[in-house]
């Protein structure tokens, strides 16, 4: 499985953010791609995906997640993914 996150930018919000999701998914061995917003790649796919809003976890063309969880929070979103 891999899930894309999409940043604002690099800030110290988003490295946190970055983290959290990142420690999440090598715990359940899932690849985490994390996009830029400002990059063309980043403002392609927000645009594909309607996004208004960051930061966004993305599974295929699907939003999981959007805003900033918390470990817990992170941890329950993975854990419904993969039960789904």
């Amino acid at each position: 499985m891999k899930l894309t996150l999409i940043l604002t930018g690099h800030y110290s919000s988003c490295a946190t953010i970055e983290k959290i999701w990142s420690e999440e998914c090598s715990k359940h061995h899932i690849e985490l791609d994390v996009v830029i917003s400002e990059t063309e790649n980043g403002q392609n796919l927000a645009k594909q995906l309607n996004l208004k809003s960051f930061p966004a976890l993305i599974s295929g063309s699907k939003v999981i997640a959007v805003g900033r969880p918390d470990k817990h929070e992170a941890e329950k979103i993975i854990a419904d993914l993969l039960k789904s």
